[in-house]
């Protein structure tokens, strides 16, 4: 995405299957990133979108401000009516979401059970525990 700046040891890469957008992000979601991320949605939701999925596999560490940031978008979606899933998350960042009661609240798919990138889903806002 042009126009939208990034720090360096965060990226986002935004893979689109029609309107439902997978979000791949990379590195360390902290406060910077999580301004990124947020940017990167907004622009999104401009060009019309029916979902979005984060794919967090590479992620290697995320932080309160991040975790704020993926529950920010998470609403976003729930309150517009758009799709919304998480999955693949790993390491530091699976066990912020299993501390903070995050994988519950937001439905985080292990790495084990992701699908394959051939056979992405996007899981409807209602399948969601809240």
């Amino acid at each position: 995405m042009s126009g939208v700046g990034r720090p360096a040891q965060f990226a986002v890469q935004d893979v689109a299957c029609g309107r439902c957008h997978t979000l791949f992000l990379r590195g360390e979601l902290d406060m910077g990133g999580a301004d990124h991320l947020e940017a990167v949605v907004f622009c999104l939701l401009v060009d019309g979108i029916e979902g979005i999925s984060l794919n967090l596999s590479k992620l290697v560490f995320i932080d309160a401000t991040g975790l704020r940031s993926v529950r920010a978008v998470r609403e976003l979606c729930l309150t517009r009516g758009f799709a919304f899933s998480l999955a693949r998350a790993t390491g530091q960042v699976r066990r912020l979401f299993e501390m903070t009661g995050a994988a519950d609240d937001l439905s985080v798919r292990s790495a084990g059970a992701a699908r394959s990138p051939g056979r992405r889903q996007i899981r409807p806002v209602s399948a969601l525990s809240i």
